[in-house]
């Protein structure tokens, strides 16, 4: 009879811990879905419970690269539309509408005559930055999505604040820009890189590269980010470091949205 007894619990012990495993698995592949698909991030998902390593830079790559995919796109489109206006002979109204649009959002100060306008520093600017570059500074700054700054102020990229978006929440942490969600980080980063006067030189670079035909890599930019942390020149070598030991899983991650969302690579 005692045996009897030990048996039945056994069993319940492994059914409930069969049954727990599924659970928690399930749970695991939702959550991890319903964050990687999402067309706009509001926040973060709470990074901190998944194990940290491999697991949890999955979720935080799967969370901000479709992310930045679709911020560089809308700049690739921007960008090739004024390479072809560039050269066209007439110009409606409303495309000098949506050229004026773009010269302000670049602050770049252009004339209502195409002719006069500075084409050579306005495409400086409106241009991407290479995915993984996007994505070592900010999993650098917001440790893999983990930081305060990154859970309540949406901020992934350590940007301090100006006169707008300071301190909007009183959870948020002060002196940081708080963002109503993860896309808008990821703009205004962008935006910051392509317009503010200490990142000159990574857009001449950048230009001069694509001038040269060759393609922009993450490795090419790095050296031009001295002025972004007091880490300084030594700033370079860290995020080399980190992508160094995490190139293959950006890879595999960008291979999985792509194939996702059957857009072509």
């Amino acid at each position: 009879m005692l045996s009897l007894v030990f048996k039945i619990i056994g069993s319940v012990i492994l059914f409930m811990s069969v049954s727990f495993s599924v659970s928690w698995a399930s749970t695991g592949a939702k959550n991890f879905q319903e964050y990687s698909l999402n067309s706009k991030l509001d926040s973060l998902p709470d990074l901190r419970k998944y194990p940290s390593g491999t697991q949890r830079k999955k979720a935080f790559l799967h969370a901000v690269v479709p992310i930045i995919n679709r911020e560089n796109s809308q700049i690739r489109q921007e960008r090739e539309w004024l390479l072809t206006k560039r050269t066209a002979l007439s110009w409606s109204a409303q495309d000098i509408a949506h050229l004026q649009r773009i010269c302000h959002r670049y602050q770049v100060t252009c004339s209502a005559n195409p002719q006069k306008i500075r084409w050579v520093e306005l495409l400086k600017r409106v241009d991407i930055l290479p995915t993984h570059l996007v994505v070592v500074q900010a999993a650098t700054e917001s440790g893999w999505g983990t930081s305060k700054l990154a859970q309540a102020n949406n901020n992934l990229f350590g940007m301090r604040c100006g006169t707008k978006r300071c301190n909007s929440k009183e959870v948020a942490v002060k002196g940081y820009s708080t963002y109503e969600s993860v896309d808008d980080s990821v703009n205004a980063y962008l935006l910051n890189m392509n317009t503010h006067a200490a990142y000159r030189t990574l857009r001449d670079s950048r230009a001069n590269i694509r001038n040269q035909g060759d393609t922009v890599t993450a490795e090419d930019l790095m050296s031009k980010l001295d002025r972004y942390s007091e880490r300084g020149s030594a700033y370079k070598k860290f995020l080399q470091k980190i992508l160094d030991h995490n190139e293959d899983l950006i890879q595999q991650v960008q291979v999985l949205i792509v194939n996702d969302s059957g857009e072509s690579s």
